[in-house]
């Protein structure tokens, strides 16, 4: 750092550096002309001192008072002079006149350039070489030593104010300088006249770098040097007489010349002049110890302190003079803010707090305290100085409002980029405080906070402790923009920030491993736009996913494992059908796609989940599967080849899937032919049977609409090889849609077949349950394609009627009795046209039943949405006349995701209409209805007529008339009156005044109900009430006991119909209703959406229910029922096993744990165990089974029902008491021991069933399986036999998979670190595949191919952020981690010697998962084991480790050599090299005291370097 002052300021003296050149130099003599010597003009007098200053200017760079001598030769200075590069010099100083435009205005200037020799010197020079010699010197080398005398400084000449004439006389012969004669700087010596200046002369005008022409003088006769005497031929020309001692006696021709003439006289002379510059390097050699001080601080006067500072911001007073005086009390904070109201330079300003930092250091070493003291305190001092820095900069960029903020941020910010630049700063304290800001800062601060992290952007991305934060929160800022409502007015930011985000994914991809932000953002990176880095974008974008997913999945090889976590998947999607992140999350389970869909076909086949919308979950999975290039129809025929599927449910919903596929042209038919025809085709007609073999039977089932009529020919061929008629097909078909149309009142046309009597649509709808799937297809394309869009059509042109409801209730029975749904979906779509609300109703009420397959089949929100902006439309036609379509699209909008504004909308919409209207306000009644109402009814309808019209009631009068009409509802109640519809409407215009009130009147009335002895059955009272919307599910289970301790009790006087209270409404939520007078088909139908909500969203609701109906029925076994059990119907027990099942799916946790509560009673346990038994093996009746046979049932789709199995075999009846706990703990035993044994004999299915264990069980298993998995690693020591290698692999793969469950599920298993023992064993695979030794080259292959890839799966368990597994925060012991972590990195390196695989990619991403959240002590252990090891990036980044270039510098001592010459020689050859050896110690490289111009006196070694470090020498 340079003090350089401009012109018109005093020249300071020559700068001290590090090397030795750049020391003060002791002038030597140089030779000066006096003024008498010099020729006078012959024109004018006047112009004599122009004259003459030519003269001096060309000849007089050298010369002191001497008088002039005679003798002498120039030749010696030219060679003196010869080849001397330095900044003073220029070869050629015409060729600099290009800068005389850029010049000052001097006199010299105004003059005739053909007179610039004679008028060159009337000014002090500035220089025509003094701009190209200061812009274009080279830095930092120093100048190199003037072999010419250095002047004494001129006086300067007085400024002329006036230009002088022109002479225009002729003048004599003026011999001209030659161009290329070498020129030498003027530095200022005294004139030969002995007169000193009297001031200072500005230094760049005095220093005029081409004054004087070396060696060039003009012969007059005149010169010293021209005259001639014996001395100066003897000894030649001198300025000055030398020394008596230096003075050459004789020539030295004459020793010399003879040596010359030798053949060695090369060689001597070279030894000679070598000597010589031995001996002038020893004589000038520096060896004082350095007498480097900081320059002192005192005390000043507040005004002097401002002075001093306002010296400092002026750059043309130099450094060394500010060095003397440097006041107190600038320190911290205050220096910084000095400077910057002052506006100090930069490189001022840092050298100010250099001097202030290197005193306040200083002052620790003063204090006496020992080094630890003394480094902490200083560490502290620099601490603290980088906090200042810190809020310097923050207070500076929050003071935007000021007018020149942005001078002062730009000072400041240069100012903080300066000192980190120079090492004065804290930086990991610094970098923490960048990337804090950026995370905390708000879109307002955010460019601001952008503009400085980029400043220090390669230093934090090398990092992982802050390159990660950067990322995320540079991720978490792009994310925030991307979803704001207001992003256009955000895009320049946003397009900012993707900016950066692309160029992070390109540059820096190791900082985004970190799962659990990217998976928070990598959604918002999927809509960057497209550049021109579009490709390599994707592809890094695609290798950060992978990498990061690989951190968070199970990763466990054995395909046990992934199977499980499939079909946990599907059941998720099964039970939130409208999230639509599964599917994705199922996909990238396994590279595997092929074993993805065979587990699909699997689960959509399976006996064990119930329903029909897995089919078409299934079928829409199966046509995402084409993205992945996957061949659904080979998929499919090579399932039916290796699965028999011997269960007609089975081979229904495998028909079901196929002709789903071949809808969509994801089946190929012609395919499916070409494989059976290669199969042989079919050879009996058994093969054609609904139950014959799967593969063949397909034929008979494809949907005759999906095959061309060639197709339909190659299939009659095929059928009829088999005696199999195509032409009674083809009539039953005609059949079936004669029936249909009769059923719809459609004329048939003249070739379809006569009916003997119509057909009840019951009936019919059984008929069409029963045929086969190409029979049922075709039925539901006529429906829809035919019947449906013709009316629709016909309605539209004004050539028919609209649809009636009737008749689409018939179309919908038809289809649901067909399971046609994707036909039902596109009716749907048509009736939407209709403007009959009540139709709307209808269509809305069936989207919300089935509601999961449309949702498979996303068609939900869509058709909701069609809907909703049909109810616009209606409500402006028809106002109140819209309520039906408003309630029915109120009760399906909560269900759907995403529109929880639209719900609340709609609710209140509803509730408004309710209130302000004093017509009916469930379901449409005439304006007669009131008026059929008889005497009591007829006046609670005129009293609730006169509520509407007010906006709220008090509630004694609610009370009065709730009461009164529940009165009449029970006496109506079980005669199929419909009174009793009536009542519930009235029920229903009262509730909208009190919803709160009148469910607490209506809970109390049920809990009444409940305890009734005679009344009749439940299902003829509550469907009315529920399915009106005056008794809700939640009334309805507050009934029934939430404690499921007391809901395994009957109530202790129960007696009568309250006996079988629980079974009745149980039934009742069970089974399908029948139209009747008091609930009609729309009634019914939206009873049976009640029903299905019940199951999926009140699971947790009907568990106690369940077990208290089970406990009512095991009651009634002990005693001679008076009336009859609903349990003993065979159709409700058939119901309620499919209940069971389909709760135990939704919530088997919930289920495990209402089933485990012991009973006192033994016939109740029984019953439990009977039906839980009945889940998991539907057809082999009830009884106990043992673990061994729970685990032997185990698969992925008896997973439930073995945990709720082994849930109630281990359940304890008291476990407090002595004989439970004993009881409890040989459970665990039997158990323990039947786990072991599934695993020796590789059954691993159970395994999905262990987390919902007991804390204790799963925490016991995992540390025996963690134990076994480790023993059985291999190592150096104890290395495997080659025959147990297999069954070696096979044990831990199953192991792992026990292990991985338990973590998966997190439930039970408590926080742990990671174990010594699994870092040894990493360890020892560590040695092994560094080691070199030939016979494990098998033992490296098998580490390599199996227990590296094992080991990592298992690391993963620590590092995925879902895992409640491990905490991070909370996990002790981080010098295992630690040890983890340098085993880890040496794996890193070993593995690049094994590029085919990508294990090292895989242990450094482990690496990195488990680094971050590591103690700072344990980190330091890391870098001080690895940073003399190793120079890896990688292994810089993962430990955060930057190696500060002015740390572990060592200085060499060079050891004295040998005396002897022969002891010389030896050590020169057992070194190899003549070297004299060296010993190194520590040296302390103080970056605060690397100060120029530190004192105002120049001293031989008085620098922050000691200038004997670098074997400097003086200057002569």
């Amino acid at each position: 750092m340079t003090s350089r002052p401009p012109m018109a300021v005093p020249q300071r003296q020559p700068q001290r550096t590090l090397s030795g050149s750049g020391l003060s130099q002791s002038p030597t003599h140089q030779r000066t002309l006096s003024q008498q010597f010099l020729p006078q003009s012959p024109i004018r007098k006047s112009e004599s001192l122009s004259e003459q200053s030519v003269d001096v200017g060309d000849v007089a760079q050298g010369r002191y008072n001497t008088l002039p001598r005679r003798g002498g030769s120039r030749l010696k200075l030219e060679l003196a002079n010869d080849g001397i590069e330095h900044p003073g010099f220029s070869e050629s100083p015409q060729n600099l006149d290009v800068l005389s435009a850029n010049k000052v205005f001097t006199p010299s200037r105004i003059m005739s350039m053909n007179d610039a020799s004679d008028a060159g010197d009337l000014t002090p020079r500035m220089s025509r070489c003094e701009t190209a010699d200061e812009d274009l010197t080279p830095l930092p080398m120093p100048p190199r030593r003037a072999r010419v005398v250095i002047p004494a400084k001129r006086p300067e000449p007085s400024s002329i104010s006036a230009p002088p004439r022109r002479d225009a006389r002729p003048k004599p012969f003026t011999l001209e300088k030659p161009s290329i004669a070498p020129r030498y700087p003027n530095t200022s010596k005294p004139e030969s006249t002995g007169k000193t200046k009297t001031k200072d002369v500005a230094p760049r005008a005095s220093a005029d770098l081409c004054a004087g022409v070396a060696d060039f003088y003009p012969w007059t006769g005149a010169h010293p040097e021209d005259q001639f005497s014996d001395s100066i031929i003897r000894h030649g020309f001198f300025d000055k007489t030398p020394a008596q001692s230096t003075q050459e006696p004789v020539s030295a021709k004459a020793p010399l010349f003879p040596a010359l003439k030798h053949k060695s006289g090369l060689q001597t002379l070279s030894t000679i002049f070598s000597g010589i510059l031995n001996q002038r390097r020893h004589s000038g050699q520096i060896t004082s110890a350095s007498t480097f001080k900081p320059p002192p601080r005192v005390t000043l006067t507040d005004t002097k302190r401002e002075i001093w500072l306002k010296d400092l911001a002026n750059p043309a007073i130099s450094l060394r003079r500010l060095s003397r005086t440097i006041p107190h009390g600038i320190r911290g904070k205050v220096l910084l803010e000095q400077c910057l109201n002052k506006n100090v330079p930069t490189d001022r300003a840092v050298w100010l707090a250099k001097c202030v930092g290197a005193n306040e250091i200083r002052a620790f070493k003063r204090k006496g305290v020992n080094g630890i003291f003394v480094m902490g305190g200083e560490a502290k001092w620099i601490r603290d100085w980088t906090v200042f820095v810190e809020q310097f900069v923050e207070s500076v960029s929050n003071g935007f409002s000021e007018n020149d903020w942005k001078t002062k941020i730009t000072y400041a910010i240069r100012l903080a980029t300066h000192l980190y630049a120079e090492h004065l700063l804290d930086r990991d304290h610094y970098m923490d405080w960048l990337v804090a800001g950026l995370e905390n800062s708000n879109q307002a601060k955010l460019p601001m906070w952008l503009l400085v992290v980029q400043i220090y952007w390669k230093d934090l991305l090398k990092l992982r402790r802050h390159g990660r934060r950067l990322v995320s929160a540079i991720l978490s800022h792009h994310s925030s923009i991307y979803h704001h409502p207001d992003r256009d007015i955000l895009l320049p930011l946003a397009t900012r920030l993707q900016s950066l985000v692309e160029s992070l994914l390109l540059a820096s991809p190791e900082n985004f491993i970190n799962p659990s932000s990217w998976f928070t953002y990598r959604d918002s990176l999927l809509g960057l736009p497209s550049t021109s880095n579009n490709e390599s974008r994707l592809k890094s974008f695609q290798s950060i996913d992978s990498r990061n997913d690989y951190l968070t999945s199970s990763n466990a090889k054995s395909q046990p494992a992934l199977r499980s976590i499939i079909v946990q998947l599907l059941d998720s999607i099964h039970r939130t059908p409208l999230d639509t992140e599964i599917p994705k999350r199922l996909w990238k389970t396994s590279e595997n796609k092929l074993s993805i869909v065979r587990t699909i076909l699997e689960w959509c086949t399976s006996l064990y989940r119930p329903g029909v919308a897995k089919v078409y979950i299934a079928a829409t999975l199966l046509r995402s599967s084409t993205s992945f290039d996957i061949d659904v129809t080979r998929a499919i025929l090579d399932f039916l080849d290796t699965d028999p599927l011997e269960e007609n449910a089975r081979k229904q919903l495998i028909f079901h899937l196929v002709s789903e596929l071949a809808r969509s042209d994801h089946f190929s038919v012609p395919q499916y032919i070409q494989w059976l025809i290669a199969r042989g085709g079919l050879f009996d007609y058994a093969e054609t049977e609904p139950d014959g073999p799967c593969a063949t039977r397909l034929l008979v089932e494809i949907p005759l609409s999906s095959l061309t009529e060639p197709m339909r020919n190659l299939r009659a061929t095929l059928l009829r090889r088999v005696r199999f008629s195509i032409e009674e097909e083809a009539q039953d078909t005609k059949r079936a849609v004669s029936c249909v149309k009769s059923a719809l009142s459609v004329p048939l046309n003249p070739d379809d077949p006569l009916l003997p009597k119509p057909m009840s649509l019951k009936k019919l709808s059984k008929r069409i349950e029963l045929s086969s799937r190409s029979l049922k297809t075709t039925i539901s394309s006529w429906l829809g394609n035919d019947f449906v869009a013709s009316v629709i059509q016909n309605a539209q042109s004004d050539k028919g009627v609209e649809l009636p409801r009737v008749t689409f209730e018939t179309v919908r029975t038809l289809l649901e009795a067909a399971q046609d749904y994707t036909m039902l979906g596109t009716v749907l779509k048509l009736v939407s046209t209709c403007s009959n609300t009540e139709l709307l109703a209808c269509c809305v009420d069936t989207l919300n039943l089935h509601l999961p397959v449309f949702t498979a089949t996303e068609d939900a929100k869509p058709i909701f949405q069609i809907y909703y902006e049909r109810l616009k439309i209606v409500l402006e036609e028809q106002g109140i006349g819209a309520r039906p379509l408003l309630a029915s699209l109120a009760n399906l909008a909560p269900r759907l995701t995403g529109l929880e504004d639209v719900a609340t909308q709609l609710q209140n919409d509803l509730i408004r209409i309710d209130r302000s209207s004093a017509a009916d306000a469930s379901s449409p009644l005439s304006d007669n209805m009131a008026t059929q109402l008889q005497d009591a009814e007829t006046e609670l309808s005129e009293q609730i007529e006169k509520l509407a019209s007010y906006t709220s009631a008090d509630r004694p009068t609610m009370e009065r008339l709730f009461y009164a009409i529940v009165k009449k509802l029970q006496i109506y109640w079980g005669k199929a009156d419909e009174r009793q519809r009536l009542c519930c409407i009235l029920l229903t215009r009262l509730r909208v005044f009190d919803i709160s009130h009148f469910n607490e009147l209506m809970r109390i009335w049920i809990q009444h109900i409940r305890k009734l002895a005679n009344r009749p059955y439940i299902s003829q009272l509550f469907p009315p009430l529920i399915s009106s919307g005056c008794l809700s599910l939640a009334i309805l289970f507050a009934t029934v006991s939430r404690n499921q301790t007391q809901g395994s009790q009957v109530q202790p006087n129960a007696a009568g119909f309250a006996s079988i209270y629980m079974q009745e409404v149980l039934q009742m939520l069970m089974k399908p209703l029948s139209p009747t007078p008091v609930m009609t088909s729309e009634d019914c139908y939206r009873f049976r959406i009640i029903q299905d909500r019940a199951r999926h969203e009140h699971a947790k609701d009907l568990m106690p229910l369940v077990r208290g109906a089970l406990a009512e029925y095991s009651a009634s076994l002990h005693q001679q029922a008076s009336i009859p059990q609903p349990l003993d119907d065979d159709q409700t027990k058939s119901q309620f096993l499919e209940l069971l099942r389909g709760l135990v799916l939704v919530d088997p946790n919930a289920a495990s744990q209402t089933v485990s509560l012991k009973s006192p009673d033994p016939k109740l346990a029984t019953l439990i165990e009977t039906w839980t038994t009945k889940l998991l093996v539907p057809h082999g009746g009830g009884g106990q089974k043992s673990f061994e046979q729970v685990l032997e049932l185990a698969n992925e789709f008896t997973l439930p029902f073995c945990q709720v199995k082994l849930s109630l075999n281990l359940a304890a009846d008291d476990p407090n008491s002595l004989e439970g706990s004993e009881k409890l703990q040989m459970q665990f035993e039997l158990l323990s021991k039947a786990l072991d044994n599934a695993i020796d004999a590789n059954n691993i299915m159970w395994t999905g069933m262990l987390p919902s264990l007991s804390s204790d069980i799963t925490q016991h298993l995992r540390n025996r399986a963690e134990s076994r998995f480790l023993d059985i690693i291999p190592s150096l020591k104890n290395p495997p036999e080659d025959a147990l290698f297999e069954k070696d692999i096979q044990m831990a793969e199953n192991l792992l998979t026990v292990i991985d469950s338990i973590f998966r599920g997190g439930s039970g298993s408590k926080v742990s670190p990671l174990s010594s023992a699994l870092v040894d064993k990493l360890a020892d695979l560590w040695d092994i595949l560094a080691s070199g030794v030939g016979e494990y080259a098998s033992l490296k292959s098998a580490v390599i191919s199996h227990w590296l890839p094992l080991v990592f799966s298992y690391l993963t368990l620590y590092t995925s952020p879902s895992s409640g597994a491990v905490d991070v925060s909370k996990v002790t012991g981080g010098e295992i981690r630690a040890r983890a972590l340098i085993v880890l990195a040496g794996l890193v390196q070993e593995l690049d010697n094994h590029p085919s695989s990508k294990l090292g990619q895989q242990a450094f991403d482990i690496a990195l998962a488990l680094v971050d959240g590591l103690p700072e002590d344990a980190r330091s252990q890391c870098v001080r084991a690895v940073k003399d090891a190793t120079a890896d990036p990688r292994i810089r980044y993962l430990f955060s480790y930057a190696p500060n270039p002015a740390e572990d510098l060592m200085l060499a001592h060079r050891e004295k050599p040998p005396p002897g010459i022969h002891e010389r020689r030896a050590m020169a050859l057992n070194m190899g090299m003549s070297m004299i050896p060296e010993r190194l110690t520590p040296f302390v490289f103080r970056r605060w005291e690397i100060l120029n111009e530190p004192t105002p006196v120049v001293g031989d070694n008085d620098t922050s370097l000691s200038l004997t470090l670098f074997d400097a020498r003086r200057i002569k």
